[in-house]
């Protein structure tokens, strides 16, 4: 059994602790555009997010439906197009939310474990947290492909649990989606719900989560 003398802190990325739409807005509409679709907004875009890169092409290209459907293959196919540009992309833009860089450093300061659990693939959210600068507060980092399942699946609070050696009930999950809130209340952990975020703010507020912050480490 692990033992910690301090809770640790599982959080979200995308909508959590950064701002990363305009670079998955940027992502998107390069594959909308291999398709023949127009450019959608950021507030569209925004409403894709939440379970993974796969999901948002389907809700992104689900316009195409009514000509053809959105096969596994053809997923697979445009998933290389959008690992392709956004390999490059996935850094152009994206930012830390004000306030996350003092609340981690506080956090690791104060002796809590720190690990990000998202559903982004590994090969974005690895060099995102480097180039946010995260890797300071934590090597623990599981993407949307580390295991099998995704959130709202706890398997993957699970895994970070056991790279940071602490046990499940002595955790706080942090997230702006209907996912991280169900993993975390699967495993009984403490949950922080992310109004700032992409999530639905209502639907949000339904989840039940313990805490809601306004803004990053602000509570409403």
């Amino acid at each position: 059994m692990f033992v910690t003398l301090k809770p640790a802190f599982l959080f979200d990325l995308d909508g959590t602790l950064a701002d990363t739409l305009p670079d998955i807005t940027a992502t998107t509409n390069h594959v909308r555009q291999l398709h023949g679709l127009t450019p959608v907004d950021e507030k569209t875009v925004r409403s894709y997010i939440g379970d993974g890169a796969k999901a948002l092409i389907r809700r992104a290209l689900r316009e195409l439906e009514s000509d053809r459907e959105l096969t596994e293959e053809f997923v697979a196919t445009t998933f290389a197009a959008y690992v392709d540009h956004h390999r490059d992309q996935c850094t152009v833009h994206a930012q830390l939310y004000p306030g996350a860089r003092e609340h981690l450093q506080q956090l690791r300061a104060d002796g809590h474990p720190i690990a990000v659990v998202t559903n982004k693939p590994e090969r974005f959210a690895v060099p995102l947290v480097q180039h946010l600068g995260l890797d300071a507060f934590t090597s623990v980092v599981v993407g949307g492909d580390t295991l099998p399942t995704k959130k709202p699946d706890p398997a993957m609070l699970v895994h970070a649990l056991q790279q940071l050696h602490v046990d499940a009930p002595n955790a706080t999950m942090v997230g702006d989606g209907l996912q991280d809130v169900a993993a975390g209340k699967a495993l009984n952990l403490r949950t922080i719900g992310c109004l700032f975020g992409y999530g639905k703010q209502d639907a949000l507020r339904a989840a039940g989560p313990d805490v809601l912050w306004s803004a990053f480490a602000v509570a409403e």
